[in-house]
């Protein structure tokens, strides 16, 4: 048997909260988490929202019934099948977003929020996107292990703040900490990290602020 892997075309959704234009100062790409779905995880950003900036939500290419085979959709940004060509087609999927994006808003900067699953796709994206990020806001997910050269570089050059929550039920302390560990000893880099109280969801009082606090950096 042989494998092959064939380029094709396809449309993928993205949703907008604000006005994409030439008013537009600040560019949210916000990535969601493993088993959601862009119409509901927009929500979290709906009271972030303002003249001048606007929230971007690209949804994973890989949706599948949460329970079964019937009922609630999800969607996911990748398993550990073929998981090195689901982060190639990511990068390519997140570049074009940004691409559009910035023909639409020519006079804007870009930052990136990550929730869960989203962290870790965002990160690996950092050092292949067409755009620079200003900063990037990680919430609740685990930071990928096995980033290289361009994407560590781009760490480095962004205002990056980190939360977890206290009572997180996917991202224990335990493995907050080895996080923390892994990045400060293999990488050299030890990043600003807050706590909340809660598990694994948004503070919205927290996220409003951290948002309007990350662009005046």
């Amino acid at each position: 048997m042989s494998t092959m892997w064939l380029p094709v075309a396809q449309e993928q959704r993205v949703d907008v909260l604000g006005e994409l234009g030439a008013k537009t100062r600040e560019v949210w790409i916000a990535l969601h988490g493993y088993g959601q779905l862009v119409a509901y995880f927009q929500r979290h950003f709906r009271a972030c929202v303002t003249e001048q900036r606007a929230f971007v939500f690209p949804q994973g290419q890989h949706k599948f019934y949460l329970n079964g085979v019937s009922g609630r959709v999800g969607a996911s940004w990748m398993t550990k099948d073929e998981r090195e060509k689901d982060i190639e087609n990511q990068r390519r999927y997140l570049s074009e977003v940004m691409r559009f994006v910035r023909k639409q808003c020519p006079n804007a900067r870009f930052h990136l929020a990550g929730f869960s699953q989203g962290v870790a796709t965002g990160m690996r994206f950092l050092g292949y996107s067409p755009e620079a990020f200003t900063s990037v806001l990680a919430w609740a997910g685990s930071w990928p292990p096995d980033l290289d050269a361009k994407g560590l570089n781009a760490l480095r050059e962004v205002q990056f703040q980190g939360w977890f929550g206290d009572d997180d039920a996917f991202i224990g302390v335990e493995k907050q900490r080895e996080i923390l560990e892994w990045y400060r000893s293999e990488y050299e880099w030890v990043p600003e990290v807050g706590y909340y109280e809660g598990g694994h969801a948004f503070d919205k009082a927290i996220l409003k602020s951290e948002i309007e606090r990350l662009e005046r950096l």
